[in-house]
């Protein structure tokens, strides 16, 4: 009896029994909701690929675009990531810039705005996911290649002039979201060459807290797997995705990129690193 009564006061004065019980609780409270997201994940990336092969072939490119942005915000919601939706209403002759944090800001654009996407080769790569990205019509580019970069250009460039929407990250590659980096002028030619409009978004990942969330931040030595459970370990993550002033046709090139740099920097209020790599594409 007297190690019973004695016990309590040997903790700390800063931490209770109940305290201590309930120390590794958050942990394993995201390692089953991570589990159980990864699970509704794989789900969804199954029914992904029989819509693929089983309904595309049969409909029309208006319904193959609303089923995609459909599966795109389905996604997000199973990952746990929150989103205001509603279409944009764009130029149908647009392109869209945003800036790079991570492989989900692809669905993310594409759960707002129905458009063709530019992304680097390396996306092929991705497991499910990428093989989907490629099945529903996006362009890649490989960012070593000058050819590689001419044949996108002019795919654009045709696009647009159907009066299509195209989509690209200016800045080449991610970064962790706390900083941008130069946005490269190469695939603005396009608008030029289009006569399109181009319209500069702003996005940014919060935590639960309200702070900027590193959890979707797929950049440096970080792989898909540590990333996606990375996302799906957090309670939830808010997506704010802003369009800011749409810029008219007839710039430049170089007009175009710095525009959009500078907006998407100050909205953000974020420094742009030079110097750091990217903006190959």
């Amino acid at each position: 009896m007297t190690h019973a009564t004695e016990a309590p006061a040997e903790l700390p004065s800063t931490t209770s029994p109940l305290a201590a019980v309930h120390t590794p609780y958050p942990g394993v409270m995201a390692t089953l909701r991570s589990t159980f997201r990864l699970s509704l994940v794989a789900l969804h990336i199954v029914a992904g690929l029989l819509t693929l092969r089983c309904i595309f072939p049969f409909i029309n490119e208006a319904a193959k675009k609303r089923t995609k942005q459909r599966w795109s915000r389905n996604l997000l919601r199973v990952l746990g990531v929150r989103m205001e939706m509603w279409n944009e209403d764009l130029p149908s002759c647009a392109v869209v810039v945003c800036n790079h944090i991570s492989w989900l800001d692809i669905f993310v654009l594409n759960a707002r705005v129905q458009t063709l996407f530019v992304c680097k080769q390396e996306v092929r790569s991705w497991p499910a996911i990428g093989w989907l990205v490629a099945a529903s019509g996006t362009i890649f580019i490989d960012r070593t290649s000058r050819a590689g970069a001419a044949q996108a250009l002019q795919i654009l460039s045709d696009s647009l002039r159907k009066d299509e929407r195209v989509a690209f990250y200016p800045e080449g590659t991610t970064t962790n979201g706390t900083f941008m980096l130069p946005f490269s002028t190469a695939l603005f030619e396009a608008a030029t060459l289009g006569g399109a409009h181009v319209v500069p978004m702003s996005l940014r990942y919060l935590n639960k807290q309200g702070h900027t969330s590193l959890a979707p931040a797929y950049d440096g030595d970080i792989s898909f797997v540590e990333c996606i459970t990375a996302i799906t370990r957090e309670p939830w993550t808010q997506v704010c995705l802003q369009r800011l002033d749409t810029l008219p046709p007839g710039l430049s090139r170089r007009e175009y990129a710095a525009q959009c740099e500078r907006m998407i920097a100050d909205n953000l209020q974020l420094q742009v690193v030079r110097g750091a790599g990217g903006a190959a594409a």
